[in-house]
């Protein structure tokens, strides 16, 4: 079981060997009853810079498939920051509330997440508030966004349009020195904690890296202005799986066809020379990915 408290009893051991110990602490920003101080700065503005706006969104949902599962949280918190230097200046405002889904909730997911049928029951998201966040068209950032994203489309298809960028893929986290991509290790592994599992509290702490590590938000920016091109082997066979694999592709399951992205549209044509040599890809694509398609789902 995880400690709930820091074991105060083990202050002469920690003095006595401080090498072997790590503090963590509690974001600062997830400390409950902060969102009344809101709008909070984090760094000061430059006069004459370029003033952009983005909305932190989470969703915690009955399950995985957007087509079939609902949403029972949407947690969005709107900030300011300056595209100039892709940093964040300010939060400034936030939205959070349950929805109903009309069904029972998956007893691992009130496990996971601590949301009971109580609690969400007779409630439903705003949509006008929900639009009002995303005023100006600020772009949606998510940690892993081709989760949240075909869940948030689906939900709001007035507002299916809107560019989004992702924390969790968007960003080359090996650079910056982490071996792994979950937002509790990202932030554990810098010595900062948070109650994970709720929809807004994950958006502050996917805010508070954001901060302390100026350098991911400033790549997942420019990462998220990027084309891309995703080549997919449509009717490829069985058998050609583990070449593909090698050549890493990922297996779409809404999809159910093999694909891969890359930075090119010469790459793309490589991959399609690839696919070529391996079965008839006469019906192989490649599609052009923006903020405004990436992450986009089927259901």
């Amino acid at each position: 079981m995880a400690q709930d408290r820091f074991p105060l009893e083990r202050i002469d051991d920690i003095r006595q060997r401080p090498g072997d110990f790590r503090l963590l602490e509690r974001i600062p920003l997830t400390i409950p009853g902060l969102e009344s101080k809101f709008p909070i700065q984090l760094n000061a503005p430059v006069e004459g810079e370029k003033i952009h706006h983005a909305i932190f969104l989470d969703t915690e949902t009955t399950g995985i498939k957007a087509g079939y599962d609902r949403i029972i949280e949407l947690g969005m918190v709107r900030t300011t920051y300056s595209f100039d230097r892709k940093i964040l200046l300010s939060i400034d405002d936030y939205y959070d509330e349950f929805e109903d889904p009309e069904r029972k909730i998956p007893l691992e997911i009130q496990e996971l997440t601590h949301i009971t049928d109580e609690m969400v029951a007779g409630h439903h998201l705003d949509e006008s508030k929900v639009a009002s966040m995303l005023s100006g068209r600020p772009i949606i950032v998510a940690h892993n966004a081709a989760f949240d994203r075909p869940f948030f489309d689906k939900r709001f298809p007035s507002l299916s349009e809107f560019s989004w960028a992702c924390s969790y893929k968007g960003i080359n986290w090996d650079v910056l020195g982490s071996s792994g991509t979950k937002l509790e290790y990202l932030n554990m592994s810098r010595g900062w904690f948070y109650d994970a599992h709720r929809a807004y509290v994950d958006c502050l702490a996917t805010i508070w890296l954001m901060h302390i590590e100026p350098q991911a938000f400033s790549m997942l920016i420019e990462n998220a202005l990027k084309k891309n091109y995703r080549v997919t082997a449509v009717g490829s066979p069985f058998d050609v799986k583990d070449r593909l694999k090698e050549h890493g592709y990922r297996f779409d399951s809404n999809e159910k066809n093999w694909y891969v992205n890359v930075g090119t549209e010469q790459e793309a044509q490589k991959q399609i020379s690839f696919l070529q040599g391996l079965y008839d890809a006469s019906c192989a694509r490649i599609d052009v990915q923006t903020a405004r398609t990436r992450f986009k789902g089927k259901f």
